[in-house]
């Protein structure tokens, strides 16, 4: 992202056939900073796994001026998983879809 708010796909990758060991993951990631220039990144955000969190401490250690970024919204959906799973969230989102469900079918509330 530019600091225009401008957001830039560079490349796309089928890495299906690869082992994504944090190593293999940090020579990707390696390739891409080095074409584009490594002053040009500020960033590496990603999601909290321990292969890709090995990755982002390589290119870290590498590079010190490119910040470490745990994406939030993964951590976000995570934890909202974890949480529609208990039985009580469960019970309070099927009362609130009765409630949605009443009000868009009733001629009173429009």
């Amino acid at each position: 992202m530019t600091p225009e708010r401008k957001e830039y796909l560079y490349q796309l990758c089928d890495f299906s056939d690869n082992s994504h060991t944090g190593e293999f993951l940090a020579n990707q990631i390696e390739i891409v900073l080095k074409e584009i220039g490594p002053d040009r990144f500020s960033a590496l955000v990603s999601d909290n796994g321990a292969n890709v969190r090995l990755a982002r401490d390589h290119i870290n250690q590498l590079y010190p001026h490119i910040f470490n970024i745990r994406c939030i919204a993964h951590a976000i959906n995570l934890v909202a998983q974890d949480i529609v799973k208990n039985e009580f969230a469960e019970r309070l989102i099927r009362r609130c879809n009765i409630l949605c469900s009443f009000f868009k079918t009733s001629h009173q509330a429009g």
